[in-house]
């Protein structure tokens, strides 16, 4: 296996690791996953000390699962991925300067898609947040996030949820629910009545309306009635009113 196995034992007050040999795995007493089978957390990092600690610190503090550790994703061999039951990936600041790592996160998403892909990066606008669960990430840590917070991330991703750090969740709800809100509106309008309310929110008549989009004027008074009965309203200013609050972009 290419990566370093990690495991808690019952009967030992620390974590240990094995690198391949068949006889450090008997001395420190780690079963083959083929006997026992065990959900595995992978934690994707490239800085080998930073990794280690890691995965030591979620062993000691009662995680629960087993840990293969790799320096890159390139590293993972697919018959290992069999046991993955969650992926933490640790990025850097400076891949999201050119979007790859956006791009390379939807990639792992798609390779393993029954596993859910968890990032770690100290970077936590959100633009970068926001870009990684658009990819189908399960989480986003911020770079400082203690192991309770770790742990928090990786059983709610287990759980079938999504963790954002709390003090980007509100900007995050806003920001999905304003998405919400306008695909509920592309659906309620067709794309004909769309095209009349531009020009009905500028507060122009039907025969402006009908000149500007190429419209009989009957055609213009038939889409209208269509548009005041889909906001319930019972005149044009009645209409405008509740268009533009419906119509309401995020600030």
């Amino acid at each position: 296996m290419s990566g370093i196995m990690y495991e808690r034992i019952p009967e030992a007050d620390h974590a240990v690791y094995n690198r391949h040999a068949a006889a450090r795995r008997a001395a420190f007493h780690i079963a083959s996953t083929e006997l026992r089978p065990q959900r595995t957390l992978a934690i994707i990092d490239g800085r080998t000390v930073a990794r280690e600690h890691l995965s030591r610190g979620l062993l000691s503090n009662g995680l629960g699962l087993r840990m293969a550790a790799y320096s890159s994703v390139e590293d993972i061999e697919i018959y290992e991925a069999e046991a993955f039951s969650v992926i933490l990936l640790c990025v850097g600041d400076s891949r999201f300067m050119d979007n790859s790592i956006v791009l390379e996160i939807g990639a792992l998403v798609r390779r393993f898609p029954k596993v859910p892909v968890i990032v770690q990066a100290e970077l936590c606008g959100l633009q970068q947040i926001l870009g990684v669960l658009q990819q189908g990430a399960r989480g986003y840590l911020p770079g400082n996030a203690g192991i309770s917070v770790c742990i928090e991330a990786i059983s709610m991703a287990l759980a079938g949820g999504v963790f954002v750090a709390a003090e980007n969740l509100n900007d995050i709800q806003r920001i999905f629910g304003a998405r919400r809100h306008q695909s509920k509106r592309l659906e309620m309008f067709t794309r004909r009545e769309h095209q009349v309310i531009d020009v009905l929110r500028q507060g122009k008549a039907n025969k402006t309306i009908a000149y500007a989009l190429g419209l009989a004027p009957n055609t213009v008074k038939v889409h209208m009635r269509n548009i005041l009965r889909k906001v319930r309203a019972t005149n044009r200013a009645e209409a405008i009113y509740k268009i533009n609050a419906l119509f309401e972009e995020i600030s």
